[in-house]
């Protein structure tokens, strides 16, 4: 029995200071689009495919990098494919995603945010304390992109306004779960040495 639990300790959350290079990127994208709105529609086209391309490779190697680690690993695993694919095929056809950008940007939000709720549940079960800041934010997330879906032409400059702030909210929120797996991982770790000296 103690070896099995020793074991299990050993999967702790590998690459933790992704989601926080992540999150910080969000927030680099939101304050850029806060302090330059007037230019920011036609900006907000090339660094949400930007922004998307990145975040999906950070996702892929996130995910593969704990898939022994995370239950739940496939699904951040396909939501990093499908960043990448959009975020490559908006890059390719900027025009066209000027044309449906608050479209694109709604679903997109809406997948992250529910992705962000359902980390916020695994979180919990690990027995994080941060879990509810991560389920509060990506309620949020949803509910931004269900505003954009049911006004999506209030005007150029709200929309810009409304996916910089959601972008801020994504960024703290993915700052604050990359501080939770860090501490996950120091706790397993201080833990797996505590059994290992009475082995």
């Amino acid at each position: 029995m103690k070896a099995l639990f020793v074991e299990e300790l050993k999967n702790t959350v590998n690459n933790w200071w992704i989601s926080l290079l992540v999150g910080i990127l969000f927030i680099g994208v939101a304050l850029l689009l806060m302090f330059y709105p007037l230019d920011g529609y036609a900006a907000l086209s090339i660094m949400f495919s930007v922004c998307m391309f990145v975040c999906g490779i950070a996702e892929i190697a996130f995910s593969v990098s704990n898939r022994e680690n995370l239950s739940g690993w496939g699904w951040y695993f396909t939501g990093g494919i499908i960043d990448f694919i959009m975020g490559a095929f908006l890059m390719y056809y900027p025009t066209m995603s000027m044309a449906v950008l608050p479209v694109f940007v709604a679903f997109w939000l809406m997948f992250r945010g529910f992705s962000m709720i359902g980390f916020s549940f695994d979180l919990q079960a690990y027995g994080s304390k941060g879990w509810g800041w991560l389920l509060a934010s990506g309620i949020l997330i949803v509910i931004s992109s269900f505003v954009i879906i049911w006004y999506p032409v209030s005007g150029a400059l709200s929309v810009v306004y409304l996916v910089a702030f959601t972008f801020l909210f994504i960024g703290m929120a993915r700052i604050m779960l990359s501080f939770d797996l860090k501490k996950l991982k120091d706790d397993n770790k201080k833990l797996q040495q505590l059994i290992n000296r009475n082995v």
